[in-house]
């Protein structure tokens, strides 16, 4: 039987669980919050930590509400519909405030509130098995069913119900792993992954979805358009942007319009690089203010799309090049006054940390979906001082945040 306890909430860990002390050991206990009481049982004991699961708040905080999301707590996705949004965004900045000591960073740092808590993301990957589909019980790989995300838009949250009733009546779960939903404004694409191959007839899910919506099936990491929607267009900055089913971009809309806005005013010079520049946005926005810019991407869509971009917004000060970022940057270092990283969650190789580290640039922008990655990054970074951090609220109601972080070549 596990042991269960009562104490009090001291802190935050790295992912925004609370944080005490069991018989002298941290321990952490999700969807707790600092000054509460709470009793708890020990779920995880080893002989540096534990891990705790609340039985019972005793004595709750005042920051503390009832969450919104039936789903909150059982599905592994939001971390802070216990709390309000403001408490949330103070708990990150408490949390990034901590991982930036190890650079040795101590001023403050700027946050931007997303307007909206819920219905923001644009984005949403389902899981199907065991004819369910759904998103994942927290810390398995069982699929939580749900009929609706509160974080996810209206029109992705359409589509749950519709795609599920589809499924079932079809009788295909058996042949899909996942299903990602994509939507821009009104414009949905679905995007159904498969595990073992079926030529599948989706008239009757796109009749019952709308003329929005586009469906396209992906085989072996191959997409197939299927009927529909072909792509998602949008507007951003003056920029006409079209992005193919499996280009990235940022998930939170108004969020990423405020984000690029800082990065601009950020730049240096006149002659920028852009590494991980994916679906050349901001690459773009740049290239408007006549900085002569040259992005690098690895993933060949997402290159397509940014000289689709180029192309049709008439950006003659943008360059984009398909290719590794610490094979590229070498070449085009002579005369970079700004340099830009976007890289995914588990950061940059250590390669392209050196190749970074070895260039003439000035300045350096590093923005961040992961703070850990990117402290460990900025550690290889020996050229460089770090000025200035900013916290962008970029998933609401999630574990997670965007950071932009602002370096200057050391004299």
């Amino acid at each position: 039987m596990s042991k269960t306890v009562i104490e009090t909430i001291t802190g935050y860990g790295y992912d925004g669980e609370g944080v005490c002390r069991v018989n002298g050991k941290v321990c952490f206990v999700p969807f707790t919050l600092r000054d509460e009481k709470v009793k708890f049982k020990i779920t995880k004991d080893t002989s540096s930590f534990s891990r705790g699961e609340v039985v019972d708040v005793v004595t709750p905080s005042g920051c503390r509400m009832n969450a919104p999301c039936p789903y909150f707590g059982k599905c592994g996705g939001c971390t802070y519909q216990h709390t309000t949004h403001q408490n949330e965004l103070n708990i990150k900045k408490e949390v990034l405030l901590g991982q930036l000591r190890k650079l040795n960073f101590n001023k403050d740092v700027k946050v931007f509130a997303s307007p909206k808590e819920y219905n923001y993301r644009n984005k949403i990957k389902l899981f199907v098995d065991n004819n369910k589909i759904g998103l994942k019980l927290r810390g398995t790989n069982i699929i939580c069913e749900i009929d609706e995300c509160l974080i996810a838009s209206e029109v992705i949250n359409k589509a749950i119900k519709t795609i599920r009733t589809f499924l079932m009546a079809q009788k295909l779960f058996d042949y899909y792993s996942q299903v990602v939903i994509r939507s821009e404004e009104n414009v949905c694409i679905v995007n159904f992954y498969m595990k073992k191959f079926k030529n599948v007839n989706y008239q009757g899910l796109y009749l019952m979805l709308g003329s929005n919506y586009g469906i396209y099936q992906t085989y072996n990491h191959q997409p197939e358009y299927k009927i529909g929607q072909k792509e998602i267009e949008i507007n951003r900055f003056g920029l006409d942007c079209k992005f193919s089913v499996n280009s990235f971009h940022q998930v939170n809309d108004d969020i990423e319009k405020i984000l690029y806005q800082h990065v601009a005013q950020a730049v240096k010079g006149k002659k920028i690089v852009n590494c991980y520049s994916g679906g050349g946005v901001l690459s773009g926005i740049i290239a408007l203010g006549k900085n002569f810019v040259t992005g690098i991407e690895l993933g060949k869509s997402e290159h397509e799309d940014a000289e689709r971009l180029k192309d049709e917004n008439n950006l003659i000060y943008l360059k984009n090049i398909q290719g590794d970022c610490a094979e590229i940057l070498p070449k085009v270092n002579s005369d970079v006054e700004t340099i830009i990283v976007d890289p995914p969650r588990a950061g940059m190789d250590k390669k392209v940390v050196q190749a970074v580290d070895a260039t003439n640039a000035q300045r350096l922008i590093y923005i961040s979906c992961n703070s850990a990655t990117f402290v460990r990054d900025a550690q290889g970074l020996k050229s460089y001082n770090l000025k200035e951090v900013k916290l962008f609220d970029m998933f609401p109601r999630t574990g997670e945040y965007e950071i932009l972080a602002i370096f200057d070549k050391n004299n």
